[in-house]
């Protein structure tokens, strides 16, 4: 048993002095790590490279980078406005900015200042009447075309300007100016239409007289005192007395006297100048609007286009 022992303790013995062996072999095979004047080399060299870099004016290209490529643009003036006048009056401007998009629109020479001979609030109901059916297709078709070239639409009036606009993929001109166009020239303004329109230009109304931000209003009253009863002092907005008054055929007289190709400017911003042209003669025929296809849809006797001049009546 003492003899199991001891070659226990023998073998025991052995096999520590082999593992010390082992430990020292791999100590002594590895690497032994670098002096700290190889680190600081290194360092002193990248430090070296970013201030010459930074020393590299901006007049010159930079070293190991790939040259840059541009795109260019066409050789046009960008604010050069392009102008043609169609043979019945229609005119078209246009200018070339470069870009993935448009904005295209018409503004017509109308507004509540030309409303003498009607009662006062047709181009506040115009407003909400704007893009709803037409000869050629529903509202839902409307929108439906616009959403499908990414556009936006809207239209505005002031006291003697009509704009219907709208901005979309420069591949949508066609399609968003044939919207347009059928907005203008071929509405069909229904009965349900109309009664939509009344209930919100009366909202509008009531809501101007509670709102503490009275603007639009007194900006109207400080027109009605200026030009009493004729042009620019003509109300902007529908008087509440005249709601029940403005029916389908005043609504389209209005729109047969005032919206003509001569009272009509086509325009667009980024947008072919040659394209533009196409697209207006295709969409502003005049033959085919509401009111030619069916004279029915205006009063037996149309009242002509108030032509005088503003008359200041105000104080000095």
């Amino acid at each position: 048993m003492i003899q199991g022992l001891s070659s226990m303790r023998l073998t025991a013995s052995r096999c520590a002095r082999w593992r010390c062996n082992q430990f020292r072999g791999a100590s002594s095979s590895k690497t032994p790590p670098a002096p700290a004047a190889t680190y600081a080399t290194a360092t002193q060299r990248k430090a070296t490279q970013e201030t010459a870099i930074h020393k590299i004016p901006l007049s010159q290209e930079l070293p190991g980078l790939p040259k840059a490529v541009y795109t260019r643009a066409p050789d046009t003036d960008p604010f050069a406005t392009q102008i043609t006048t169609l043979d019945n009056g229609l005119r078209i401007a246009t200018e070339a900015h470069f870009g993935e998009y448009c904005t295209i629109g018409v503004a017509i020479d109308a507004g509540s200042r030309y409303e003498i001979a009607y009662p006062s609030g047709i181009s506040h109901f115009l407003e909400k009447l704007a893009f709803n059916s037409t000869l050629n297709r529903s509202r839902d078709e409307t929108f439906g075309m616009i959403e499908r070239h990414g556009g936006l639409i809207d239209c505005q009036s002031t006291k003697d300007t009509f704009v219907y606009a709208s901005s979309c993929h420069i591949n949508g001109l066609d399609d968003v100016l044939g919207v347009i166009a059928d907005a203008v020239l071929r509405p069909q303004i229904t009965d349900e239409e109309l009664e939509t329109a009344r209930t919100i230009v009366q909202f509008d109304v009531e809501d101007m007289n509670r709102r503490p931000d009275c603007e639009p209003l007194i900006t109207d009253w400080i027109h009605a005192a200026a030009y009493k009863g004729n042009t620019l002092g003509l109300p902007k907005y529908c008087p509440e007395e005249n709601l029940n008054k403005i029916t389908r055929q005043i609504i389209f007289s209005f729109m047969k006297a005032h919206f003509t190709p001569k009272r009509i400017v086509v325009s667009g911003v980024g947008v072919s100048h040659d394209k533009m042209v196409e697209a207006a003669k295709k969409h502003f025929d005049v033959s085919t609007t509401t009111w030619a296809k069916d004279n029915s849809v205006v009063l037996p006797k149309v009242p002509s286009v108030d032509t005088s001049i503003a008359q200041y009546t105000g104080g000095e």
